[in-house]
């Protein structure tokens, strides 16, 4: 491994955050983890489903016996491996179906900014069920339709295949689960209005593309209609800091710019579900 990974639309690594929206969206993912972090037990295995960079994973391992994180992407989990691997914290890429494990084997699992990227939801919610031992805890976080989208629109970030309303992802979380409930991660009134500025601009932006792919000749809208606009999505972090880079959005922002909300999840920027099996 070279020791580093490029910065993609869908990943984004944390001490190369060089915009301060970048840093929000990191902050925001990693305020996830914290109550996570506050949630789990100190004698339980974990597992992470779509662990990304693994900065997430490396996060919760101080808090646990084992964690495990699982990723499609080979070169990926090798880089999480190289640089956040321990004795308790592992990386392992799978086929995105099967979870090379038994059934009952972890007291958690967490599977961040992941479901809105998934084809198969049930099977990979039942997979997710399967693994968990009883009485077990699944928490996930996913956008929040409400502010992106309008009805009936298509998610304008390429990489999602769907986003949900609260009340949606409750239902498809009840399918499988015997107790779900949908809370929110929101952000004060500062950090919402830049994300809603962001996602206006991002939505605009695709409206307008896909107008002008519209007005193209046919042999030539074939080839740029498979195209969308996207935007970046950071997952996590290692440790209730800054990056690096002395910046002022650092030092201007922090973890304490963003709660949880359990009514009127709708106003929220993400939403987190909390499974139980």
């Amino acid at each position: 491994m070279s020791g580093s990974i490029p910065k993609t639309g869908e990943r984004l690594i944390p001490e190369k955050c060089g915009t301060e929206i970048e840093y929000l969206l990191y902050l925001r993912h990693l305020f996830a983890y914290r109550f996570v972090r506050e949630q789990v037990r100190p004698d339980t295995r974990v597992l992470e489903v779509g662990c990304g960079e693994g900065y997430g994973t490396s996060y919760l391992s101080p808090a646990v016996e084992k964690i495990i994180g699982l990723d499609v992407d080979e070169n990926t989990v090798a880089y999480a491996g190289e640089r956040y691997g321990s004795e308790n914290c592992v990386f392992e890429s799978y086929d995105g179906k099967r979870i090379p494990y038994g059934d009952g084997t972890f007291d958690y699992v967490v599977s961040f900014q992941v479901i809105e990227h998934v084809e198969n939801v049930p099977g990979y919610l039942e997979e997710i069920f399967r693994v968990l031992k009883e009485g077990g805890t699944f928490f996930l976080t996913t956008p929040n339709r409400t502010y992106r989208l309008r009805p009936g629109q298509k998610p304008w970030n390429k990489f999602h295949r769907r986003e949900y309303y609260p009340r949606d992802l409750e239902r498809v979380l009840r399918k499988v689960f015997r107790e779900a409930e949908v809370w929110g991660i929101r952000g004060n009134r500062e950090v919402q209005k830049i994300e809603k500025d962001r996602v206006k601009q991002g939505s605009i932006l695709s409206y307008y593309f896909l107008r002008a792919v519209k007005l193209l000749p046919q042999s030539l809208r074939s080839r740029f209609g498979r195209k969308k606009v996207g935007r970046a999505r950071p997952e996590g972090g290692t440790e209730d800091r800054a990056p690096e880079g002395g910046r002022d959005f650092n030092d201007r922002y922090s973890l304490d710019d963003y709660y949880l909300i359990r009514t009127g999840v709708r106003e929220s920027l993400d939403l987190l579900g909390i499974c139980r099996k």
